[in-house]
């Protein structure tokens, strides 16, 4: 399987960062945290994440510095900055950082999805152009193997975690009836799996077929359920 997309979020509000990490858990296969600036850039330095995602406001080395370091060697990796403060001073110097955004706190959950799920669509296009990290499931509709994500004209469906796992099992049987029993040791661990069920299983399924733009999973009676397009 290969290597996927990963974040570095840095915020000293360890509550704040708790549930932003939560979030993201939906769209990164790796998310670094870190407490402080100085944290963050031994990080980066050392794991190179594709996405820094950056609280102004932190101790040792604050997220406007941070960034200044960052950005004399990297031009390229995208950058969302966080912030309380909406001082012109703080935006004209963040102008001039090359960042995909500025986000005010509180952020609004919409604004915040939409800034991840084109972020990701942008470095996925940039980085990664080649056809082979895709697969056709119909005109407007793709899976991108390298990102674990699906795409419906061009923006992010967004499945969870356990949804995009189980995308993930049918497809690598595409034409192949599953068995419940896969979809339990494939998609939950070896502690939990011992406390799913069918009904569990059933509705995971169906969450992922409402979700997805395209009927291609289908029931197979007493057998279990197959992905076909």
């Amino acid at each position: 399987m290969k290597d996927y997309y990963s974040v570095l979020y840095a915020e000293d509000d360890k509550d704040v960062r708790k549930n932003y990490v939560l979030y993201l858990e939906n769209y990164f296969e790796k998310i670094y945290e870190a407490s402080n600036g100085r944290e963050a850039l031994g990080i980066y330095k050392d794991r190179k994440p594709d996405i820094l995602l950056l609280d102004i406001t932190m101790e040792e080395l604050n997220g406007l510095e941070l960034i200044k370091v960052i950005r004399k060697e990297d031009k390229e990796t995208p950058i969302i900055i966080l912030s309380a403060h909406s001082h012109k001073e703080f935006l004209f110097e963040a102008v001039k950082l090359n960042l995909v955004d500025y986000l005010i706190k509180p952020v609004n959950r919409n604004e915040f999805k939409n800034v991840i799920e084109s972020t990701i669509e942008k470095i996925s296009q940039e980085k990664y152009k080649g056809e082979d990290d895709k697969v056709i499931i119909s005109k407007a509709c793709y899976w991108d193997k390298r990102t674990r994500m699906f795409f419906n004209k061009n923006k992010i469906v967004d499945l969870t975690k356990n949804e995009r796992i189980l995308f993930e099992l049918l497809l690598n049987k595409k034409n192949q009836i599953v068995k419940p029993s896969d979809i339990s040791s494939y998609v939950w661990d070896d502690s939990s799996s011992s406390n799913v069920n069918d009904a569990s299983i059933r509705n995971l399924v169906k969450r992922l077929r409402k979700k997805l733009p395209v009927d291609i999973i289908q029931s197979i009676y007493g057998s279990g359920y197959l992905l076909s397009f």
